[in-house]
């Protein structure tokens, strides 16, 4: 219940954030209206997608450590890439198949020296893998809503999402689980870190992203998340391990040859 609650706040305050903007835009609710009316059926798939995602994502991390659950959620770029190929006809080269099986070796390695035995293991790596497939799934509905305003397919996104999660918390809530909530300032801080940062700008330009570069090419980059955790670690001073810095470069380097392949496909089409 707290990991569905936490996910609800998550994606309320990302839609309050995306109101606010439009507001500021000056894009009222005709605009809203207007612009959602030929998206209506992938922006529920969407909102549905990204419910999943945070709800399974906060529930593995009561098993396995965030860390883990992240490395775990951020090899998605093979599952988006395969429906790529399959769907978008997205060219299969050489050095973009060698790009993404280094990242995917990278996160594999993360994820093998992150695994610790403890009660509720595959539990968790349950919930995180149905994670991974939610976020691959939104981030293929993006390449779906590329021509939409990303401020309007945000907000919307964002309150349908939250909606979604109301329901499950209300059933768990009818099994007698108590509903506690502990507010703090760094409890209140980090929602709204999560809702208006993570959720907010963040979500935005991971969209913008898809729209620019595609998005097998986009969902590429999440492989340099847990290489980004490590970097936070390492500035918080608790130096990596080998095994955890090679595998980071590896991710570097896959990442590397799937944007030069981008480039090298970009230049081929001007030409």
């Amino acid at each position: 219940i707290r990991d569905s609650l936490y996910g609800f706040f998550r994606y309320f305050i990302g839609a309050i954030t995306m109101v606010v903007v439009l507001v500021y835009n000056k894009q009222w609710m005709s605009e809203v209206r207007e612009e959602v009316a030929p998206y209506k059926k992938m922006l529920l798939l969407s909102a549905f997608a990204s419910a999943i995602f945070v709800m399974t994502l906060h529930m593995s991390v009561e098993f396995v450590s965030s860390g883990t659950s992240s490395i775990i959620v951020n090899l998605c770029p093979i599952l988006v890439l395969i429906y790529g190929v399959y769907k978008f006809k997205e060219r299969l080269t050489p050095v973009k198949v060698m790009g993404f099986l280094l990242g995917l070796i990278g996160g594999l390695v993360f994820l093998w020296n992150s695994l610790v035995l403890s009660p509720g293991l595959e539990l968790g790596i349950f919930f995180a893998l149905m994670a991974m497939i939610a976020w691959g799934a939104y981030t293929i509905t993006l390449h779906y809503l590329e021509d939409a305003n990303k401020y309007i397919v945000m907000a919307v996104k964002h309150a349908v999402s939250s909606i979604m999660i109301l329901p499950f918390i209300y059933f768990v809530l009818l099994e007698g689980t108590a509903l506690i909530l502990i507010l703090d300032v760094w409890s209140i801080l980090g929602l709204l870190f999560s809702g208006v940062l993570a959720s907010g700008l963040a979500y935005v330009l991971y969209f913008s992203a898809v729209e620019a570069i595609g998005a097998p090419k986009a969902s590429s980059f999440l492989f340099l998340v847990p290489f980004v955790s490590v970097v936070g670690d390492f500035v918080l001073g608790e130096p990596p391990e080998i095994i955890t810095l090679l595998a980071g470069i590896i991710a570097i380097i896959g990442v590397a040859f799937v944007r030069f392949a981008g480039v090298k496909e970009s230049e081929d089409i001007y030409q």
